[in-house]
């Protein structure tokens, strides 16, 4: 899921071109991290260190863990966590481009370091975006907005996100760096009552509203016409549908009230939500929010 929003964060910084970025997007699936890339990743091991290694293992049949232990760059326990690590995602684009001499260890050192200060993510967070954990990444993201300490905010967010992912978009991201415009949204809204009243919106460009009808429906075009207005309308529902599921098994009953397209002037979107979420698609950013 990161790899997208990192390699975006890349591009837009200028540190990679739309041209490296795709062939090293393309190149995931066969892709497998090397601990040196890990470690480096990690701050386990420095750039000198981490060539150091390599030089040494082009002298002798040791793998890279066994030298670096040796070394004294490495412990066992930090190794260990290494090697239960090799599935993650932005390491694996972090490396290819260092592969492709896209960037050098430095750089990729470097462009890491920009992100956790440019995003503004906790060290807890910041551990939770790229290491793929959702709903941890989600509490990050909420953390410091009016509802981030508020459970069903959190209840509602996870769920949102895992629904993306499982329903639109398995490479979906959480983007903290996404800036939300003035105009130009499209708006879906939904409200519940019961034990609580509650409004749950998403709001996007026609263009990623139209993509996201199309993964979510079998007979939405891509383009973004009725059909594709009422796809995403059932997108809406569901997620929704699935929360209130959720709540009811924690004593909260909600119904949900028909969703509708609505204005951005909209009154009941005045205020500030209680949580936002802007996630990254192919297309561009879905904001969705929650308002108590």
């Amino acid at each position: 899921m990161f790899s997208r929003h990192f390699g975006q964060f890349l591009l837009q910084e200028g540190i990679v071109t739309p041209q490296t970025l795709s062939r090293a997007l393309a190149r995931l699936s066969d892709a497998r991290p090397l601990v040196g890339i890990l470690a480096l990743a990690k701050g386990f091991m420095t750039p000198a260190q981490v060539r150091e290694v390599n030089r040494i293992q082009k002298r002798e049949d040791k793998r890279f863990g066994q030298i670096a232990i040796e070394k004294g760059y490495l412990t066992a326990e930090k190794l260990e966590e290494l090697l239960s690590a090799q599935k993650n995602e932005h390491v694996l684009l972090g490396q290819i481009l260092v592969e492709d001499r896209v960037l050098s260890h430095e750089g990729l050192l470097r462009a890491l370091e920009l992100y956790r200060e440019k995003s503004g993510l906790s060290p807890e967070g910041y551990e939770a975006m790229t290491g793929g954990d959702t709903d941890r990444a989600v509490a990050s993201v909420l953390a410091g907005q009016p509802g981030g300490k508020n459970s069903l905010v959190r209840i509602w967010g996870e769920l949102f996100v895992r629904n993306v992912i499982r329903f639109v978009d398995p490479a979906a991201a959480l983007d903290p760096l996404a800036e939300k415009g003035n105009g130009g949204l499209v708006t879906f809204l939904q409200p519940m009552k019961g034990d609580r009243e509650l409004t749950v919106f998403i709001s996007a460009e026609e263009p990623v509203l139209a993509d996201l009808a199309r993964r979510f429906s079998d007979l939405a075009s891509g383009v973004f016409d009725e059909m594709a207005r009422e796809a995403v309308g059932e997108f809406l529902n569901v997620s929704n549908g699935l929360f209130t599921v959720n709540c009811s098994d924690k004593g909260i009953e909600l119904d949900l009230l028909p969703q509708e397209e609505v204005p951005g002037n909209d009154p009941r979107l005045r205020r500030k939500p209680d949580g936002l979420l802007p996630l990254l698609l192919p297309e561009g950013i879905l904001w969705a929010g929650i308002l108590c």
